[in-house]
């Protein structure tokens, strides 16, 4: 008995020794490439190696065939449970980087975050919010949603929708959108990309009382996105162009 207790704690001994090198290794030659996989394949490598040890101790120490399956089976489930969320986001990451629906710098939009994509990793996708916050999802979350890319041609599409009257000619609304988007170009685009990419309008709907409209102004800088829709809409109001309330509402 006491050979054998010798022997499991040579090997166990040995175990110990390998893990603590293949961590090592791991991490000095992945982590400046990718510093999330290396730790990840370092934890999930520890477990593999230790399970290893320990099924070559079992054996020894004279634990029954049975003993020794059960074992396995349980490590096996283990192994499975432990390495899930590592494989799914993994593949996921490998998909995002052969499909490549966005790159790095392109602002995007998921169910719960919207920002700029300043890192794409194995397991995960870093974006940089326009408040700059990081967020780090998981790219099996990317995979499973529905992602907005808002990138085009360096700057963003920003839909704003306004009522007019319905009195109110195409061409006049068009030259008041076009000397409000003038007055904002500094911080709207670059002024080569202002000329290519002038404002455009759209009628969405309209009644008697109202014609509804959508103006896609295309913005350099995302993150002051709030700033621009809010001052348009200021200039916009100070303009006679809302819609006239009928007789019938102001009697």
């Amino acid at each position: 008995m006491g050979l054998s207790l010798l022997i499991s704690a040579i090997i166990l001994g040995i175990t110990f020794l390998i893990d603590y090198t293949f961590g090592r290794v791991v991490v000095r030659t992945l982590a400046k490439r990718n510093r999330s996989s290396a730790y990840e394949i370092a934890r999930i490598g520890s477990v593999i190696i230790w399970v290893g040890g320990i099924l070559s101790v079992l054996p020894i120490l004279g634990a029954s065939d049975t003993v020794i399956a059960v074992v396995i089976l349980l490590v096996g489930s283990f192994l499975i449970l432990a390495t899930r969320d590592f494989s799914s986001n993994w593949f996921a990451g490998q998909m995002i980087r052969t499909i490549a629906p966005f790159k790095v710098g392109d602002w995007i939009k998921t169910s719960g975050s919207y920002g700029r994509v300043s890192k794409i990793e194995s397991l995960y996708t870093t974006l940089v919010t326009p408040a700059n916050e990081i967020v780090v999802i998981p790219n099996s979350k990317l995979t499973s949603d529905v992602i907005v890319d808002r990138t085009t041609s360096g700057s963003i599409k920003v839909p704003i929708e306004m009522d007019i009257d319905p009195s109110v000619g195409f061409g006049r609304l068009s030259q008041a959108v076009l000397a409000i988007a003038n007055d904002l170009s500094n911080y709207i685009s670059e002024e080569e990309d202002f000329k290519h990419y002038p404002p455009e309008t759209f009628v969405v709907s309209s009644d008697p009382e109202s014609v509804r409209i959508r103006v896609i102004l295309r913005i350099s800088n995302p993150a002051r996105e709030d700033e621009v829709v809010s001052e348009f809409r200021k200039r916009f109001a100070s303009l006679d162009l809302a819609p006239r309330r009928s007789e019938k509402y102001l009697n």
